[in-house]
């Protein structure tokens, strides 16, 4: 459940940090002539960070998927058929009320269909290009994922529509709905982490696209006065909410190779975090990050005589802890809008519980009613931890950065063990308890991160 929880909170802090782009007439004016504010990099830093994230998460994709079927392995609920088009309906709905956008229908509507039109073609022609297979094995047109991306092409023309032009709120709600369907593409196992990542990436870029032609078409034709200009200088104070993606790289011995014969391969990190700066370069915050390590047992063996009759082989369920910390922040202005960023931060971080899973013969499948067994648990207690680290990042809008980060996590936990005794008469696993023992959680994590600043 806590893997399915730090998906959606992840998911809300990345729509918040994907509605912060903002035109160019809202940078300071030194800037605006900036490489980092040419067209090209304004429409696509947000897209390609999608992109990136989706490459990041190719190679790991299955060990995500892993724990959408642990912990929801029935979910069906297909919500997200529906909400990828609130974000739209929103925009038409509002303007028959009479509530003003940035545009008139009409040239709102040949911005939306242009839109639209450059989605359609990019997803098509990826998809029955990639021939990806979707992981509930259905077909072998999973990436990108679609809905994804008509969700995320909605909730930017919401977002351009009224998030830019009258609140942010739009925005937000916007992106969230987007990222709510994103969500559920996974949790109903139509698509892996990658090809939402890349729909959204698609969703995004062709919203920018669409309205860049029909500013061709139309100029200054059907668009409204800005409401509000409020540009903003680098050296305010840069209270932010960002979230984060990356690997995760064991440092402890005792998840190392040199430990024994079960030890952690390279990992993913997710995080989301935030915070307050009373002045420019120091505030309080805190950060909400979840680390999990597929586990190499291909060397352990077992000594019961029995379980090489019954079983063709093993794994080991994904280790992971989530953290909640709290603490200082720092970040350091540099000249054209870098930033140098760090934090110290501490609290409590706890893990769910694992099997080691011995894989049936076709024998004992029968006779267990079941493929797997769950032979060995483990569970981590909670445990004081804390992380630091550091980030280069670059402020490329009014509202939002892209960051390059590293951090170290440090933890000890007590692993309680237990080991399957019986199965009782209503199919209930028995375990008799096996001992305590404390392991080293020291990792690091590095990858890339959103950050929409709150000015």
């Amino acid at each position: 459940m806590f893997a399915r929880r730090s998906l959606l909170l992840a998911g809300l802090l990345l729509s918040a940090a994907a509605k912060a782009q903002q035109p160019a007439d809202s940078l300071p004016l030194a800037d605006r002539n900036g490489f980092w504010n040419s067209q090209p990099v304004r429409i696509s830093a947000v897209p390609l960070g999608f992109f990136a994230a989706s490459a990041l998460t190719w190679g790991e994709r299955a060990e995500v998927r892993k724990f959408r079927n642990r912990y929801i392995p029935t979910f069906r609920h297909h919500y997200d058929d529906y909400l990828q088009y609130l974000p739209a309906v929103t925009v038409f709905g509002l303007n028959a009320a009479g509530v003003r956008g940035r545009h008139t229908v009409k040239r709102a509507f040949v911005s939306y269909a242009f839109s639209a039109v450059i989605m359609g073609a990019l997803v098509n022609a990826i998809k029955y290009t990639a021939k990806v297979e979707r992981p509930d094995g259905s077909s072998n047109n999973s990436f990108p994922s679609g809905h994804t991306a008509n969700s995320f092409m909605n909730a930017s023309f919401l977002h351009k529509e009224y998030g830019q032009y009258r609140s942010p709120l739009y925005s937000i709600g916007g992106y969230t709905a987007a990222t709510a369907t994103a969500i559920g593409r996974q949790m109903n196992n139509r698509h892996w982490i990658s090809d939402v990542l890349a729909g959204a990436g698609i969703g995004i870029l062709s919203t920018e696209l669409g309205y860049i032609i029909a500013d061709q078409l139309f100029k200054d034709k059907g668009a409204r006065p800005l409401l509000h200009k409020d540009p903003l200088p680098v050296n305010n104070k840069p209270s932010f909410l960002e979230v984060r993606m990356g690997f995760a790289v064991a440092t402890s011995r005792d998840l190392t190779p040199k430990a024994d014969d079960l030890y952690a391969r390279t990992g993913f990190n997710l995080g989301v975090e935030g915070a307050w700066f009373f002045h420019r370069n120091i505030g309080i915050g805190g950060e909400f990050a979840f680390t999990s390590f597929p586990i190499d047992d291909d060397n352990v063996s077992f000594d019961d005589p029995d379980i090489p009759v019954i079983s063709t082989g093993h794994y080991t369920q994904p280790m992971g802890l989530r953290y909640l910390h709290a603490g200082p922040f720092f970040s350091v202005p540099l000249p054209r809008n870098w930033f140098i960023t760090g934090k110290v931060i501490a609290g409590s971080s706890s893990g769910a519980q694992g099997d080691i899973m011995l894989q049936l013969n076709e024998e004992y499948q029968e006779v267990f009613e079941a493929p797997e067994l769950p032979y060995l648990r483990y569970k981590p207690e909670r445990a004081f931890s804390w992380s630091a680290g550091l980030g280069i990042q670059k402020r490329v809008g009014r509202n939002l950065g892209l960051k390059v980060y590293a951090s170290y996590f440090d933890s000890d936990h007590d692993f309680t063990l237990d080991i399957l005794s019986d199965i009782d008469t209503n199919g209930k696993y028995v375990f008799e308890h096996l001992g305590t023992e404390k392991v080293r959680f020291d990792h690091l994590a590095f990858g890339l991160g959103l950050t929409a600043f709150l000015w």
